[in-house]
């Protein structure tokens, strides 16, 4: 092992010394090889991390890491954010050309005469982001939907999502928060929370990030604390509550998925949204495959393949937006 590998290795586990961030950034500029050859071990690395430590692996994004390490002293030496973006290809830029936000507003305080029902649809490879009259946020993932009126009630807010959510709360004692997703209702009064409800699934996930909240199913009521995730099973009524690292579960609106051995034709669902594209695959052969990995947008549908072929040797050809991936 070489110098400069032996330092990319010290980076990657919060190592370096001053000295070695400034022998790094200055290498990292000499050629898009050397920035390439960083940015895909540190790739690697990420998805090795997250795996070996689920519930306890934070993500920070490049931006923050480089930041953090390679602008090794404000006092002595200024990166500029121009530099840092040229190296980083950080995660804002991932919402460059599939990201923005949206105000619902109401124009006066009274109650108007007629209330309005409003949608918004997130089609494949973007995510949109929306403020509610109430001052509630939402991320609207890929491939999803949310109805929400031009004015709440005076007794309690609802809105309705089809596909995947997170959810900033706005407290409000004198009127919960409800959101119907397939046949759950979930109640709020101030919380944050991601739900993912995709209608080709049979499958309703809540995951709580802080807060507190109800799910009502049928006659069956579950309250939810923070760190617990609630997996409702349509097919056969069931609930099922675990304890896991909510942060990795909405990653996804800061520019990554994260897949701690999940069932690979289902993330397969994920990947074809976030990066607008059609797999075709074999379903009997992959259909007890599971996957663990992080996947970033600002990455393009090769970077997942190649991140797949290290656990599952694969082949696979890319034709425009249609991939088609076979056994090795």
């Amino acid at each position: 092992m070489n110098e400069i590998d032996s330092i990319i290795q010290n980076y990657l586990q919060g190592k370096t010394s001053e000295e070695e961030n400034q022998q790094l950034y200055k290498w990292v500029q000499q050629t898009p090889e050397n920035k390439k050859q960083l940015l895909a071990e540190k790739d690697i690395w990420d998805t090795f991390s997250f795996h070996r430590n689920t519930k306890n692996y934070v993500p920070d994004s490049e931006y923050e890491i480089l930041m953090n390490q390679l602008d090794v002293s404000k006092s002595r030496q200024t990166i500029s954010l121009k530099k840092v973006l040229q190296i980083a290809a950080i995660l804002l830029l991932t919402f460059g050309l599939g990201w923005s936000s949206q105000f619902f507003k109401t124009i006066s305080v009274e109650q108007p005469s007629e209330i309005t029902m409003q949608e918004i649809f997130v089609p494949k490879g973007q995510v949109n982001q929306v403020f509610l009259a109430d001052g509630t946020r939402i991320w609207i993932n890929s491939e999803s939907r949310i109805i929400a009126p031009s004015a709440f009630a005076k007794n309690e807010r609802i809105v309705k999502l089809t596909g995947e959510a997170f959810f900033e709360v706005a407290k409000d004692k004198t009127r919960p928060f409800k959101v119907e997703v397939n046949g759950q209702l979930i109640e709020v009064l101030g919380t944050s929370f991601n739900v993912r409800a995709y209608g080709n699934s049979d499958k309703i996930e809540t995951t709580l990030e802080s807060g507190q909240i109800q799910l009502h199913t049928g006659k069956q009521i579950t309250l939810l604390h923070p760190g617990d995730q609630s997996l409702f099973d349509k097919t056969n009524d069931k609930i099922i509550i675990s304890k896991v690292n909510p942060m990795s579960f909405s990653s996804w609106k800061n520019g990554r998925y994260e897949f701690q051995n999940e069932n690979l034709l289902e993330v397969f669902d994920v990947v074809e949204r976030w990066y607008d594209v059609e797999i075709d695959v074999d379903k009997t052969y992959f259909k007890n495959m599971h996957f663990s990995g992080v996947i970033k947008r600002n990455k393009d549908i090769k970077h997942f393949l190649d991140l797949l072929n290290h656990s599952i040797p694969i082949n696979y050809e890319i034709n425009s937006d249609k991939i088609k991936i076979t056994s090795k």
